[in-house]
């Protein structure tokens, strides 16, 4: 049966109902309006414990969470909506590095073949090529939605914890990310831009509490620590016991892959089309890429000038501090945002949130106490597999640095 894997996206959806995981609260939603705008019939899943169940029931039991919680929230949306499989299409990418995540599609397959749902298309595009099987418009798209789920994030965990109003945060986000969707779906990306300027003013005239909070850098396994759902809502969890959060951005995945090809190619391959390769990286990673969130942030400078990320180089030799950048996936990414957390940001303390059986996870949990003695810091490793209340391992940690 066909699939979608590399998919090259040159055309409408032709009726096609698109399917995105419940990843992160706004860049799901930002995808889906994403897809919209080439055609298809695009919607964000949404999850809770009956999905979750429903996930766990067709899985084995050993996966990590995200892998029953995706699952489990595409059966729920086909039982709940009765779309014809014939005309579903699963967006389920993969990844590199030691990580079950590049075999979810996988298991994804074997499960709706079960169900006598054969015909259900995965788009599967891959981080092994920066994910660039997909058409370059709709993957140009899919990067401003990332970025500007970042940016809306960033903006929630910046202002809620100095908020005088309850809610109020939430509320002016939410009206701004409806707008924004609606951009997205018309492809307009200066209207996107004007928009996050425009969410900028209305958050910094928000009345507000006086005074810092101690920082959490909060890194991890990127589908459990951006997900509320699956941690439990721990940046919320974090400002409830006094502190201030800031999440390591979806898009750092993104410059990674980019960075990481760039390495291979310097490693691997010699000669002139080697050094063009790597020129055709740099470029797109500059023109391109650093290009788009410049362009963002600047706008959304009143509220987010002091919550720019590091450069991805700066990111992994932290990293390398502890891993060979040889060593691929999310745990040389963990380590060296952790580090910077504490020495450019100033960071009290790091919660490195994954989900239960994570290997990148239970790596970097292995050299945390290494750098908790280099950094001076407490450093909490939670792992997450949807049920008890992991987060209060926060307790006595927020205790002594908001104290």
């Amino acid at each position: 049966m066909a699939r979608l894997e590399e998919s090259r996206i040159s055309g409408p959806g032709a009726g096609k109902v698109m399917y995105i995981p419940p990843m992160e609260p706004w860049g799901a939603r930002f995808f889906a309006a994403a897809f919209r705008h080439i055609g298809y019939d695009a919607r964000a899943l949404s999850e809770d414990a009956s999905s979750l169940a429903l996930g766990l029931k067709h899985t084995g039991g050993g996966e990590c969470v995200p892998c029953p919680s995706t699952t489990g929230a595409l059966l729920a949306a086909m039982e709940r909506d009765g779309v014809d499989p014939a005309r579903t299409i699963f967006f389920m990418p993969t990844a590199c590095g030691p990580c079950r995540f590049g075999q979810y599609s996988r298991l994804d397959r074997l499960i709706f073949e079960k169900k006598g749902w054969d015909k259900i298309q995965i788009m599967s595009p891959s981080a092994e090529n920066a994910y660039e099987g997909l058409d370059n418009n709709a993957r140009i798209l899919l990067y401003h939605a990332l970025v500007l789920s970042d940016i809306m994030r960033k903006f929630v965990h910046r202002i809620r914890p100095y908020e005088l109003e309850d809610g109020a945060t939430d509320r002016t986000v939410e009206e701004h990310t409806r707008l924004l969707e609606e951009a997205l779906a018309r492809g307009d990306k200066a209207k996107a831009a004007e928009l996050v300027e425009s969410t900028a003013q209305a958050l910094a005239a928000l009345p507000k509490h006086p005074g810092r909070r101690p920082l959490i850098g909060v890194v991890g396994e990127i589908y459990v620590r951006c997900d509320p759902f699956l941690n439990h809502d721990l940046c919320r969890r974090i400002e409830e016991l006094g502190g201030e959060a800031w999440l390591a951005p979806i898009s750092e995945w993104i410059f990674y892959t980019n960075h990481l090809r760039h390495l291979l190619v310097r490693e691997q391959s010699r000669g002139p089309a080697a050094i063009l390769e790597r020129l055709r990286i740099w470029l797109e990673t500059r023109l391109f890429f650093d290009r788009v969130e410049r362009l963002y942030y600047r706008r959304a400078a009143p509220v987010l000038e002091d919550r720019h990320e590091h450069p991805i180089d700066q990111v992994m030799r932290e990293g390398m501090n502890y891993l060979p950048w040889q060593f691929e996936g999310e745990a040389l990414l963990t380590l060296g945002r952790a580090s910077l957390f504490v020495k450019r940001d100033g960071a009290k303390a790091i919660v490195n949130a994954s989900p239960m059986f994570c290997m990148p996870g239970t790596i970097t949990a292995s050299i945390f106490p290494r750098l908790e003695k280099e950094l001076g810091v407490p450093v909490i490793c939670n792992f997450y597999d949807g049920s008890g209340e992991p987060n209060q391992s926060l307790v006595p940690v927020m205790h002594y640095v908001a104290s």
